[in-house]
């Protein structure tokens, strides 16, 4: 069957399918707007296509053209959309390589055609050039990513992983005998490449639209949980990861604290230095908080200049300790503004599970009282919650006092 199918047919078949995926990946392009990599896509696809129109005209057009120029345009278009995948994936894009192998391959052909007029040889060099870059691509699809987008990556590697095989492979069949007694171009094993190639291209072109639509939904999920200034988790977001780790370690019958952090004096700063020195500082206060967090800590920005931390695993004095190095950290290093200090302190309030269990919102309600105490007693200071049945007019004098102090900021 496939011996009787028109080689000319199915090439300007291929080529029409990748003016398509080419169009297609276009239109993503433009709706995708500084996406990476669907540019490096589109180019590519569009010299694969010039390629491929150039390679079907054979006997009408002068080999220099037809073979040489074809097969370089075709590899340049595959390199093309190796740089993409790197640049879709933050890597950089060594454009030499592409360059270099494009007119290495050129070269060759060149030589093997009007030098030495040797086909076999031409038909391997154009198979591993373009083959090997079809598993390059390959080898950077197929690799650990965060889902959904790594079923996007590994539907395009897998694609690009067999289609690879199939071109280098090329040769070996055809020095086996497998293309029968038919020259090569009218061969079962050309018309199969063919056919294979148009599903390549269709599923590629897929895939990297997938890849851009999973990359959206990520990029749009994180913004839905984090806070777009400081990058640690919205309240929202914290509420429900700080719900859900409490009740995993209540089950594991761990302790778990709880830090309000609220930064003293704020407003002096924004009037002093302007808002956007205020937001610098805020970032600067985020960036010294983590230096002092581990990978399964919590972090999330409650409001204006307050930051709720959670540390499972904690117990009081130990949370204490950590709460106590933020400050001393964030006293010892202020942000600098054009040459001059910016000097921040930070007021704590710590409640931890073994005395207040694993509410969130009692945990929370306590760290806050204790945060309150913290600023009633002159601010820069970590403080712990009162155990529970405390003298909750001792309490409320102090939050009325902190309120007082902080309208004034004194």
């Amino acid at each position: 069957m496939l011996a009787t199918l028109d080689l000319t047919t199915l090439t300007v078949t291929l080529t029409l399918v990748t003016l398509s995926m080419t169009m297609l990946l276009a239109l993503a392009a433009w709706h995708a707007g500084t996406e990476q990599g669907l540019r490096h896509w589109v180019l590519g696809n569009c010299a694969l296509m010039l390629g491929l129109l150039l390679n079907v005209n054979q006997q009408q057009l002068h080999h220099s053209l037809s073979i040489v120029l074809a097969n370089g345009l075709m590899t340049l278009g595959l390199g093309v959309i190796w740089l993409g995948v790197r640049a879709f994936k933050g890597r950089s894009q060594p454009q030499w390589g592409p360059i270099c192998l494009t007119a290495l391959t050129m070269l060759l052909l060149w030589f093997f055609r009007f030098q030495i007029n040797h086909f076999e040889t031409r038909y391997a060099i154009s198979s591993i050039a373009l083959g090997g870059l079809c598993l390059l691509c390959a080898k950077e699809l197929l690799i650990r990513a965060p889902q959904p987008l790594r079923t996007a990556y590994w539907f395009s590697g897998s694609i690009a992983l067999l289609y690879g095989f199939c071109l280098v492979a090329r040769p070996v069949a055809a020095l086996l005998g497998w293309q029968q007694s038919l020259p090569l171009l009218d061969s079962p094993l050309q018309n199969l490449t063919l056919l294979g190639a148009m599903l390549a291209q269709i599923g590629m072109a897929s895939g990297f639209i997938l890849m851009t639509h999973y990359r959206t939904a990520l990029a749009l999920h994180r913004l839905s949980e984090r806070d777009a200034l400081t990058d640690t988790l919205n309240r929202r977001s914290m509420q429900e990861q700080a719900r859900a780790l409490l009740e995993l370690m209540a089950q594991r019958n761990q302790p778990v604290t709880l830090i309000m952090v609220d930064a003293d004096h704020f407003k002096r700063i924004n009037d002093e230095f302007g808002h956007q020195t205020g937001d610098a500082v805020l970032c600067h206060l985020v960036s010294r908080i983590g230096q002092h967090l581990r990978s399964d800590d919590l972090l999330g920005r409650f409001g204006g200049e307050e930051f709720t931390l959670l540390l499972p695993g904690l117990d009081t004095e130990r949370a204490a300790q950590v709460a106590e190095r933020i400050r001393q950290g964030l006293c010892a290093n202020p942000w600098q503004h054009k040459s001059q200090p910016v000097w921040l302190s930070v007021s704590l309030g710590v409640a931890c599970s073994e005395h207040h269990g694993y509410d969130f919102n009692t945990l929370l309600g306590a760290a806050d009282a204790a945060l309150y105490r913290a600023k009633g007693l002159g601010r820069n200071r970590v403080e712990l919650a009162p155990a529970p049945g405390s003298d909750l007019e001792d309490q409320m004098a102090l939050r009325l006092l902190s309120q007082f102090r902080h309208n004034l900021d004194v």
